[in-house]
């Protein structure tokens, strides 16, 4: 959160991106709430998919071959800009009331 809130402030960097797989999805979405309550007048754009991950475990014995697994995971992508996104896109979220933001010097 420090980092990224850095970032936007002052690093004069206009957007950050955050994304996470599987568990980590919650946790990303609490961060990019967190961030959007600590800056004034951040645009967000969240943007949801799916991967396939294989696996391959290697055998501890001679002799036996290697098995793979497939699994479906989930995955998120959250942007927040200073700068307006396109309204238009299906994930975009405008920026919330001012007065519901307490920025970082308030802290």
């Amino acid at each position: 959160i420090t980092y990224a809130t850095a970032l936007l402030t002052e690093k004069s960097s206009n957007e950050v991106v955050l994304k996470a797989m599987g568990r980590a999805i919650n946790k990303t979405v609490l961060i990019a709430e967190l961030i959007k309550r600590r800056i004034i007048g951040l645009h967000q754009i969240t943007c949801i998919g799916s991967t396939d991950i294989t696996d391959t475990w290697e055998p501890l014995e001679g002799g036996l071959t290697p098995v793979e697994t497939t699994r479906h995971v989930s995955m998120i992508t959250i942007t927040l800009s200073k700068k307006e996104l396109n309204p238009f896109s299906s994930g975009y979220q405008p920026p919330i009331p001012a007065e519901q933001v307490k920025q970082l010097n308030d802290f």
